[in-house]
C-alpha cells in the first residue's frame, strides 16, 4: 500500500510538471505556492527558492488577486524565517502579509496571517500576545468552516496555554479539537501537546507510548518539524526514566532532522539535551562539545539587540498607522468643516427664501398652523389606538398567565376605569403599574419547565467551569450562579427558585465563602477568569 509519504511525493512531482507545462502566471503562481506548501516541512532551501520567485514574479502585477497570493508568500516566507532565527524578516514579513490582506479583504489570508503572528509570539514567549493573535485567528476561521485549518490553530492554542503553564485551559482545547471531524494526523499532534502535560505530571510510560506514535506518523506523512521534535521527546522521557542510553540515539536522530530543516530552536534544545545528558554518562568531552554548540545556537537566538530591533519594528508599524489614521482625521475634519460651510449658506438662503415667503402671502402661515392642528390631532389618534392595543396586551396577559377568573375581572375593571381617565399622563402610569403587576403574578407562576428555559441561554462553557473547577457546590448553587449570569436580581431568582430574597442573598454569601471570593469582587467574573 502506497504510504503517504509516497503520495506527498507524488503530489510533489505533478505539481513540478504543472508549474512546467502552467501558460498564465496567474496558474503559475498558484501551483508553486501549493509545491512550496508542500516542501515547507521537508525542504527548506527549496521552498524559500519557489516563494522568492513567486514574489519577484508578482512585484509588477495589479488586481486583488495577484495581492492575496503575494501575501500567502510573504505568510510563508516569515514560517521559513521563524524557523532558521531571522525573526525580524519574518515579523516584517507578516506585518506587510497583514496589510494586504486586510487591504484586500481576504479573510482566508488574514486567518493566516494572525496565525503566524501568533506561532511568531509564541516561539519569542511573549504569551499574552500570541494568544491574542491565535484567537483572531479561530474568530476568521470559525467563519471559513475550515475544519482542518481551525484545528491547527486550536492546536497551537492549547499549546500556548501548555508553555504559560495554564494546562487546564490546554486540556480545554483539546478535547475541543478532538471533537472535531479533523484529520487523524491533527489528532495526532494535538495528542503530542497532552503527551507534553503527561510528561509534566510525570506519566511517562503514558508519554512516551503517544511520542512513539508520533515518530511513526511523522515518518508517513514526511513531516521533519514534528519528527525532530517526537525524536526529542522521546529522548527526554528516557533520560527522566533513566534509561540514558536509550535516550542517546533519539537525540542523534532529532539533531539530524533538525539540521536539516536548519531549525535553530530545535537545536538549541536537542543540543542542550545532550550536553546533559553525556555529562550524566561522564562521557565530559562529548558534553563539552555540545554544549559550546548550544552556546551558539543561545548566542544566536537570544541576542538582546535584536529583540530590541523586534519591537521597534512592531512599535514603527503600529505608529505607521496611527499616523495613516491621524491623516484620515485630518482629511475628514477638513472635508466636515467645508461640509458645516456649504450647509451654513443654504441654510441661509433657504431662511431667505422662506421668510420672504411667509412675509408675502398670509395664507401660508395659516395652513401651517392648520397642518400643526392636524398633526397635533393625529397624535392623539396615535395616542388612542395605543391604548387599545395596550389594553389588547394586558387581556392577552392575563389568559396567557391563566389568572383566576376574580383577577380577570378586577384586571377589566382597572382597565375600564383607567380609559375614563382623561388625563394622559395619569392614564399611562395606571396602564404601566397594571402591566408591573400581571408580570410579577405571571413570574410568582412560573413552573420548573420556565426555569429549565432561563437556564438553556446560559454559556454552556460557564456551565463546565462550574462542573470541572467547584465540584463541592450544590446544584441548587450552580443553578443560581447561573441565573445570575442571565443579570437576574435577588428578587428575580427567589421568585423563579421559589424561595424568599434573604434566602438568595444568604446563599450567594454561602457560595463567596466556599469558593473564596471577597465582597466587592464580581462573583461571575471570577469565575469566568478561572476558566480561561
Amino acid at each position: 500500500m502506497q504510504s503517504y509519504a509516497q503520495s506527498h511525493d507524488s503530489i510533489a512531482n505533478q505539481l513540478k510538471d504543472k508549474i512546467e507545462n502552467a501558460t498564465t502566471d496567474s496558474t503559475r503562481i498558484r501551483f508553486q505556492i501549493d509545491l512550496a506548501k508542500q516542501l515547507l516541512k521537508s525542504n527548506v532551501d527549496t521552498t524559500r527558492l519557489i516563494i522568492s520567485d513567486v514574489i519577484n514574479t508578482i512585484e509588477d502585477k495589479e488586481g486583488s488577486y495577484y495581492q492575496s497570493r503575494k501575501a500567502e508568500s510573504l505568510n510563508y516566507l516569515g514560517i521559513l524565517d521563524n524557523k532558521q532565527g531571522y525573526t525580524e524578516n519574518a515579523l516584517s514579513n507578516y506585518l506587510e502579509a497583514l496589510d494586504i490582506t486586510q487591504e484586500v479583504k481576504d479573510s482566508v489570508g488574514i486567518g493566516l496571517t494572525y496565525h503566524n503572528m501568533g506561532m511568531f509570539y509564541r516561539r519569542q514567549k511573549e504569551f499574552s500576545k500570541a494568544k491574542q493573535y491565535l484567537k483572531k485567528a479561530i474568530v476568521v476561521k470559525e467563519k471559513l468552516k475550515d475544519v482542518e485549518d481551525l484545528a491547527l490553530s486550536l492546536h497551537m492554542l492549547a499549546l500556548t496555554n501548555y508553555n504559560n503553564e495554564q494546562m487546564d485551559s490546554a486540556r480545554y482545547h483539546i478535547a475541543v479539537l478532538k471533537e472535531m471531524p479533523c484529520s487523524n494526523v491533527r489528532k495526532s499532534k494535538a495528542n503530542g501537546t497532552l503527551a507534553a502535560i503527561y510528561f509534566k505530571e510525570k506519566k511517562y510510560d503514558q508519554s512516551i507510548y503517544i511520542f512513539k506514535e508520533n515518530i511513526e506518523i511523522s515518518k508517513d506523512v514526511n513531516d521533519q518539524n514534528e519528527l525532530s521534535i517526537s525524536y526529542l521527546n522521546v529522548a527526554v522521557l528516557y533520560n527522566a526514566l533513566q534509561q540514558y542510553d536509550s535516550a542517546v540515539p533519539y537525540l542523534d536522530s532529532a539533531i539530524a532532522v533538525a539540521k536539516k530543516l536548519k531549525h535553530k530552536e530545535l537545536l538549541l534544545k536537542q543540543y542542550y539535551s545532550r550536553s546533559n545528558l553525556n555529562e550524566t554518562r561522564k562521557e565530559y568531552e562529548q558534553a563539552l562539545q555540545d554544549y559550546k554548540i548550544y552556546k551558539m545556537y543561545n548566542d544566536s537566538i537570544n541576542d538582546t539587540e535584536k529583540v530590541k530591533r523586534i519591537t521597534e519594528l512592531e512599535l514603527n508599524y503600529k505608529f505607521d498607522k496611527e499616523k495613516q489614521a491621524s491623516e484620515l482625521r485630518l482629511e475628514n475634519e477638513t472635508s466636515k468643516k467645508q461640509l458645516y460651510l456649504l450647509l451654513f449658506v443654504i441654510a441661509t438662503i433657504m431662511g431667505g427664501i422662506i421668510f420672504w415667503l411667509t412675509r408675502k402671502n398670509a395664507k401660508q402661515r395659516i395652513a401651517l398652523s392648520n397642518e400643526e392642528l392636524a398633526t397635533e390631532q393625529l397624535e392623539k389618534v396615535k395616542a388612542e389606538l395605543a391604548l387599545v392595543t395596550k389594553e389588547k396586551e394586558l387581556k392577552n396577559a392575563v389568559i396567557e398567565n391563566s389568572l383566576r377568573q376574580e383577577v380577570l375581572s378586577k384586571t377589566l375593571g382597572d382597565i375600564k376605569e383607567i380609559i375614563k381617565l382623561e388625563n394622559e399622563k395619569e392614564r399611562k402610569t395606571a396602564l404601566q403599574s397594571l402591566s408591573a403587576s400581571l408580570l410579577s403574578e405571571k413570574a410568582t407562576k412560573t413552573n420548573i419547565t420556565d426555569l429549565k428555559s432561563y437556564m438553556d441561554t446560559v454559556s454552556m462553557d460557564f456551565k463546565v467551569i462550574l462542573d470541572n473547577k467547584f465540584p463541592d457546590l450544590k446544584e441548587k448553587e450552580k443553578e443560581l450562579l447561573c441565573l445570575m449570569t442571565l443579570g437576574l436580581n435577588a428578587t428575580e431568582i427567589s421568585k423563579l427558585q421559589n424561595n424568599t430574597v434573604s434566602a438568595i442573598k444568604s446563599a450567594r454569601s454561602r457560595i463567596r465563602k466556599k469558593i473564596g471570593v471577597d465582597s466587592k469582587q464580581d462573583i461571575i467574573e471570577f469565575i469566568k477568569n478561572i476558566g480561561v
